[in-house]
């Protein structure tokens, strides 16, 4: 079965607030579904009043209509339904306050007529949720319309209604999609040939996919997040939790089926995408996220706002902890914003009036920088909490907090980290440094280095860029003595470098001898003798670099932190490209098949997540140190590039293989079976940087 949605907007005389849209939904069964006797399908519309308006629903209307009702914000409003023939039309109408158990309601409802399940046609006084099934074989085509703002005595609904359906639609999204194709076309320029080489015969068809579904996602949320109580001021309350203030929130998900709410780390990731595609649409999402910040500088790491979203997700992951941080993956976009680009420009090459030159022009730049200026506040907050509440004990050293051990548990999980089980020290402590944040950090000080000094510049024109350059500006210095200290490529490999592996670790209190035994137990609630999987540790932790190599190894890479004539960046070149590490014909895996937890299950019910499988994500941004090394001078350049174009190949093939095969663009990779996709699907959202891959688009 294959549904295709398509939506048009538009705002036409006398449209309301929000303007009129209309959707057209069609669905094709196979051929095989096609041939049963019974081979039909139902397609479920809901309508829900949140604020408890009254709902009504009209019968046998000529001109399709639907529901109706009246909003403040809106005015009158209705939704007009039409589909084609031999369709059949069913309904139910609901009054309640709830609306996430709405799908439950419809379950319930569904009753057996003539040996199908349909609704009852039935309608709750005052209902605030009305449910629409058409039912239809073979080809099914639905269209939907919303008219806002109807006055009947001002504007024909009719006109307005003709110009989002029928024939009008048919050749308004024939336009629309004339204007997505040759847009597509300008900013990606896929190579087919060379795409074709790589199995990759219908990219075009692959990266519209991943870009259509990752900005399809683009939902906005409202409610309130639960917050844990920290233990010290838990006694003064009743409650564990408090709720976060009601927030907004503008975002795209990782995946509408499987995770429909936003991920702080995954949005940055989202935001190199949707930047490429449409800036505007960046500058509104990352400023709602930084709306969320807390007096201290927090941003709860994930978005669970209100009951709906609370009944999709498990009870141990609701509360939010403001000691726990998520990689500041935001300031990914900004250095894909073009006044960004061009303060580095700038500072790298001498090519100055260029830059100066392409800083002035544009109204584009004039967004850009005003949208700097408002963040800028936010951002330092932000910046500001990550370095007081995540560093470690000794000076400039980072560890992400939340890790707590169970006896349940192999390793215990870093979620704030975004790797999850991605194994750490075995015993967590405060004495903990983790490699993959100080990264982060040094990503994020050079990003606030950068936006200081473009909007602290005055607006007019500057006619000597070198000597804003040499500015006192106290601000600047600040964060560039930050930076500084962040990228001492000495100090971090004082830090975290061992010399006798050549590999980068973190650091903490850790042994290798620890596994999960077989434990019997007798349950007194069955009274029955049950075995359980417990850690057992049979070795005594010491402070050591710990021996896991993996994504976390390569983050002094992927920050750029190496210089390009270092030995070390030649053995990180063949560390990355060794069979036997973290190298497969389907990209990078995520441990190395010589860690003592490669593969491991962290728990009895807990496969393993981060402990082999190739994630797309990590593997973009490995892609685009590659690219950067193999064009900076240095003895390592063709070796970088020879790893850049085989790397790049194997991701391509094996994401389009899959993808012909299965219809899907998934969530990780197996490293084991052929490359098989993984986890949820469709995962278009950081799944969707293979779109970026295959054009060769790729972050500074």
């Amino acid at each position: 079965m294959n549904i295709t949605t398509f939506f048009s907007k538009s705002w036409n005389d006398g449209s309301g607030y929000g303007g009129d849209w209309s959707v057209r939904v069609n669905l094709h069964h196979s051929s095989e579904i096609s041939r049963l006797p019974n081979g039909e399908s139902s397609l479920y519309f809901y309508i829900a009043e949140e604020e408890g308006s009254q709902i009504r629903i009209s019968r046998n209307d000529a001109s399709g209509l639907a529901a109706s009702g009246h909003r403040h914000d809106i005015g009158h409003w209705q939704i007009h339904i039409s589909a084609e023939n031999n369709t059949f039309f069913h309904y139910a109408g609901f009054r309640t306050g709830n609306m996430h158990n709405i799908t439950q309601l419809v379950q319930n409802s569904l009753i057996v007529q003539e040996r199908k399940l349909q609704l009852p046609d039935t309608y709750e006084k005052s209902s605030n949720i009305v449910v629409f099934q058409v039912l239809g074989r073979n080809h099914l085509q639905l269209d939907v319309t919303f008219l806002a703002g109807v006055d009947e005595k001002k504007f024909s609904v009719q006109s307005r209604l003709d110009r989002l359906s029928g024939i009008r639609l048919d050749e308004t999204l024939r336009v629309q999609e004339q204007i997505f194709d040759k847009r597509f076309e300008n900013a990606y320029k896929l190579d087919n040939e060379e795409l074709s080489s790589f199995g990759a015969t219908n990219a075009v068809e692959i990266g519209k996919a991943a870009l259509s579904n990752l900005l399809g996602g683009i939902s906005y949320f409202y409610g309130q997040s639960l917050i844990s109580i920290p233990s010290k001021e838990q006694k003064h309350h009743r409650e564990s939790f408090w709720k976060y203030w009601p927030a907004a929130l503008y975002s795209a998900v990782p995946c509408r089926s499987f995770f429909p709410r936003g991920f702080l780390w995954d949005e940055g990731f989202h935001q190199i995408i949707i930047s490429r595609w449409d800036r505007n649409l960046t500058y509104d999402i990352v400023g709602h996220w930084l709306d969320l910040l807390n007096v201290d500088g927090w941003i709860p790491r994930e978005q669970i706002l209100g009951e709906e979203a609370r009944v999709r997700v498990p009870d141990e992951y609701i509360l939010q902890h403001t000691d726990n941080a998520n990689p500041p993956t935001l300031f990914l976009p900004l250095h894909g914003l073009k006044a960004c680009y061009l303060f580095c420009d700038f500072f790298l090459c001498p090519a100055a009036d260029i830059a100066l030159a392409s800083l002035e022009s544009g109204k584009e730049n004039n967004a850009e920088r005003a949208f700097l200026e408002k963040s800028f506040p936010r951002l330092q907050a932000w910046f500001g909490w990550f370095n007081r509440t995540q560093a470690g004990t000794f000076p400039g050293t980072y560890y992400w907090h939340g890790r707590s051990i169970t006896d349940k548990e192999l390793n215990a999980k870093s979620l704030s980290s975004g790797l999850d089980d991605y194994p750490r020290a075995s015993h967590p402590s405060a004495d903990e440094r983790h490699v993959d944040l100080r990264c982060w950090m040094a990503l994020a000080a050079k990003s606030m280095v950068m936006i200081a000094k473009i909007i602290g510049a005055p607006h007019e024109v500057r006619k000597n860029w070198h000597s804003m350059a040499r500015s006192n500006d106290l601000l600047f210095q600040k964060y560039e003595a930050m930076s500084q200290v962040l990228s001492d490529f000495d100090v971090l490999n004082q830090l975290h470098y061992d010399r006798k592996r050549g590999r980068y670790y973190d650091y903490g209190n850790h042994t290798e001898k620890v596994k999960l035994e077989w434990d019997n137990f007798f349950d007194p609630r069955t009274g029955q003798v049950q075995q359980v999987l417990r850690r057992v540790v049979s070795g005594r932790p010491k402070l050591q670099l710990v021996p896991q190599f993996g994504y976390v190894s390569l983050f002094p890479f992927i920050v750029k932190l190496i210089p390009a004539d270092s030995q070390i960046l030649e053995a990180h070149l063949n560390l990355i490209q060794s069979e036997k590490l973290l190298w497969t014909s389907f990209g990078l895996r995520s441990l190395a098949t010589t860690s003592s937890i490669y593969n491991r299950r962290n728990t009895e019910h807990d496969a393993p997540y981060w402990r082999g499988p190739v994630w797309i994500n990590m593997n973009y941004l490995v892609l685009s140190s590659l690219h950067y090394y193999s064009q900076e001078p240095g003895p390592y350049k063709d070796a970088a590039a020879s790893v850049y174009k085989q790397l790049r190949a194997n991701l391509i093939s094996n994401v389009a293989r899959r993808y012909n095969e299965m219809g899907y663009i998934f969530e990780q990779y197996d490293h084991t079976k052929e490359g098989e996709g993984k986890g949820a699907r469709p995962f278009t959202g950081w799944s969707s940087l293979i779109l970026l891959i295959m054009a060769e688009q790729y972050q500074r």
